[in-house]
């Protein structure tokens, strides 16, 4: 009787083991799911800097101290400057260009600060849609 009994308890050891080690598994697998999926978002972010950085050189653009001025990802895709364009169709978004005031080097400096939303993938902190729609109406 008391061997069954042992028998017992170390087949629902092993049962406990293996549901312990498939939850912990599967909770690795979606963290590093998450962790990679946004990785790819942020390096389309990178892309659409770099990209601006060329297309502001390029256009002999002129920011105002103090002002900003909105590139739509599509012209820098349309103008190819975009280097890795694969989340283009996937996302919609735009690149402020703006000439700040940097205290630490105490003179002005030009930034650039994509923004672009991917449905419920990904979306920047702070991307504005009245942005994106201003610069399609003109």
């Amino acid at each position: 009787m008391r061997r069954e009994r042992e028998k017992h308890i170390t087949r629902l050891h092993i049962i406990l083991f293996f549901l312990v080690i498939i939850v912990g598994v599967s909770l690795f697998l979606i963290t590093k799911n998450i962790l990679t999926s946004n990785k790819k978002y942020l390096e389309f972010e990178q892309v659409i800097k770099d990209s601006g950085k060329i297309y502001y050189k390029i256009n002999n653009l002129k920011v105002k101290e103090d002002e900003e001025e909105a590139v739509d990802i599509n012209t820098l895709d349309k103008e190819g400057l975009l280097s890795d364009n694969s989340l283009i169709k996937k996302c919609k978004g735009y690149l402020m260009i703006s000439n700040e005031y940097d205290y630490e080097k105490d003179k002005y400096r030009i930034y650039y600060r994509p923004y672009i939303s991917c449905g419920n993938k990904y979306t920047t902190v702070n991307y504005q849609e009245i942005v994106l729609i201003e610069l399609n109406e003109k």
